[in-house]
């Protein structure tokens, strides 16, 4: 198994989550963890890995996110903290 920091390998791109496009996934690769709305973010399933499709962009950013029991929610993101978390866009 190779390392996630193992420079020998590409390392995926990650763009802000108000960067994607309506209608389009992508995985969490980070939240702002020295904000203060991390713990936040976490209790609402914005955790690395957590797979989330933009349902609207704007004031609030509608964002689903899917748990790993199949199902998901919506959440409403203020656009200051959607623009800190960090996403890499899914094909």
């Amino acid at each position: 198994m190779v390392s996630a920091s193992d420079p020998t390998q590409p390392q995926p791109v990650t763009i802000p989550l108000t960067q994607l496009q309506r209608g389009r996934k992508g995985r969490i690769a980070l939240a702002d963890d020295a904000s203060p709305d991390s713990a936040m973010l976490r209790a609402m399933g914005l955790k690395p890995q957590a797979e989330v499709r933009i349902c609207r962009l704007g004031q609030p950013c509608i964002v689903a996110v899917k748990n790993q029991c199949g199902g998901g929610c919506r959440i409403g993101l203020d656009r200051s903290i959607a623009d800190r978390v960090m996403v890499c866009p899914a094909d």
